[in-house]
């Protein structure tokens, strides 16, 4: 569970860098996430960040509470669903961001 965990943290940070890095260059018509988009412009890289590791935390903390349910098999499939969702989207982003910078 802990090298799962840690490539969650891995992608949503390599998210988050590429983010900064394509949003300097670009500004943030660039960013795909509409959310992350006004959010960036409404309130700055300060808030995106803590709304990113705010997400990870959540994520995070899901995936090890159901890995710790009693009920062993649904939670189970339900922390691996969410930690791969969760590994997914980070290095999605951070390729869709990558390719954006150019």
């Amino acid at each position: 569970m802990r090298s799962g965990l840690l490539t969650l943290a891995v992608a949503q940070f390599l998210d988050l860098g590429t983010f900064i890095r394509m949003a300097s260059v670009h500004g943030a018509a660039a960013e795909a996430n509409p959310l992350v988009a006004t959010l960036y412009v409404d309130h700055g890289i300060p808030l995106v960040i803590m709304a990113k590791f705010a997400l990870l935390v959540l994520a995070a903390s899901t995936v090890v509470v159901l890995r710790r349910s009693d009920v062993r098999s649904m939670p189970t499939g339900i922390a691996a669903l969410v930690l791969w969702a969760g590994i997914l989207a980070g290095t999605l982003g951070g390729l869709s961001n990558a390719l954006t910078i150019g």
